[in-house]
């Protein structure tokens, strides 16, 4: 299906066969047409796209392909995946994202002059009005998570992009939900699309479970979650300052763990998710900043600290594990309240109520000796955190540390 360069790349990491969603828009894609391709999260859309575009991609043509990624991290995640491949064709690749030195990639479109440019709205726009970044040399414009970007870029700047492109240009769309893609797209850029949509075939491999548990014990059934044999994890949050005020008093147990927010520099929030990659942590604690099409393998644990807001932010959530066939895990902490507000939520997804039992998860109610056995355990643990916490303050008094006495 592929060219033998391509092929041999794939081969060598191990990508024996083509996925679903790979199969079914590949002729449609190298035949230049205009497509929107749906399929869910984890099923190989980023090479969907790419590899039958790049293909067709010439030698030369600076700037002929762009790729458009909702934020920073995504993009040099999009441009990492696809590089062996691009430099594999004798082309060449570059990010243009708002959290890099601007005058450094004007410097770079300039003398690599290359081919595929993956960017964030906000930088191409702003390389765009300042004449950097031409639109009539744009042959195959890509936008990835489409219901995104539509969404939370400005109109005025998508129609702009829509009014001046090449008639000639070939325009993809794709997303793992469609929402009103479709109809917005073919507003936009004012040309029918041809709809690829797998979604419905794709058989989940993910879970859902529910674990009840009061606010106080949250953090002690989340140090059992992570013990869990195989756990690797995210565990989600709505809010920067709740995640903050957690990291604070998750500080003192003894689980490895690092933060992902959007007021962290980039090269700190990319050293977080190498590290959960590499195996150094087995948790990140994140806003929904990571929600959105980040791909860390064999990630097998979505845990929600707080109910998302709805049930799209949920599965975006879900969507960061179970990705390319593994299994998957997505477990809700909360109360009665919560899981009756979940139910609601939650169509067509079966939601499942479980339980600590032995070393793992059941969906078989404990017995109440059991029951009592985890409380016991439970209120043990809290009694030891406790006892650490105020060890750990007394030996900071005793070293000289006083936190309302630092200088500013």
């Amino acid at each position: 299906m592929y060219s033998k360069e391509i092929q041999a790349i794939l081969t060598k990491e191990g990508k024996k066969s083509p996925t679903l969603i790979q199969k079914a828009s590949y002729e449609s894609l190298k035949s230049g047409a205009n497509v929107i391709g749906l399929a869910k999260t984890g099923t190989g859309k980023t090479l969907a796209y790419s590899l039958p575009l790049l293909e067709t991609t010439k030698p030369g043509s600076d700037a002929s392909m762009v790729i458009f990624e909702p934020t920073t991290e995504l993009a040099i995640q999009t441009r990492n995946a696809i590089r062996p491949y691009v430099l594999a064709l004798g082309l060449n690749v570059l990010a243009l994202v708002g959290s890099g030195n601007r005058s450094r990639q004007i410097e770079q479109l300039k003398k690599k002059k290359p081919e595929v440019l993956v960017v964030t709205p906000g930088r191409f726009f702003d390389l765009f009005s300042d004449n950097k970044i031409k639109l009539n040399k744009i042959q195959k414009l890509v936008i990835d998570e489409a219901d995104d970007i539509l969404e939370f870029t400005k109109l005025e700047l998508l129609s702009s992009l829509g009014q001046n492109l090449p008639t000639t240009s070939q325009v993809v769309l794709f997303g793992a939900t469609e929402s009103s893609v479709t109809q917005e797209a073919e507003e936009l850029f004012a040309t029918n699309f041809f709809l690829i949509d797998v979604r419905p075939e794709q058989k989940s491999p993910v879970e859902h479970y529910f674990l009840k548990v009061t606010n106080r014990y949250k953090i002690q059934f989340l140090q059992r979650l992570v013990k869990l044999d195989g756990f690797k994890g995210i565990l989600f949050f709505d809010s920067n300052e709740t995640l903050e005020k957690f990291a604070r008093i998750f500080s003192h147990s003894q689980t490895k763990f690092d933060l992902l927010t959007n007021n962290q520099p980039k090269t700190r929030r990319q050293k977080a998710i190498n590290d959960l990659v590499a195996g150094k942590t087995r948790l990140l604690l994140a806003t929904d900043l990571a929600a959105r099409g980040l791909d860390i393998p064999k990630l097998t644990y979505v845990v929600n600290y707080e109910l998302p807001e709805d049930e799209n932010t949920y599965l975006h959530r879900a969507g960061r594990t179970g990705r390319m066939g593994h299994d998957g895990f997505v477990v809700t902490l909360g109360d009665d309240h919560d899981l009756r507000d979940m139910r609601k939520l939650l169509t067509g997804i079966d939601l499942k109520q479980v339980y600590f039992k032995g070393f793992g998860l059941s969906t078989e109610k404990p017995k109440k000796t059991e029951k009592k056995q985890l409380e016991k355990a439970v209120s043990s643990e809290v009694k030891k955190a406790k006892k650490h916490h105020k060890k750990r303050k007394r030996n900071q008094k005793n070293k000289g540390y006083h936190p309302r006495k630092e200088k500013k």
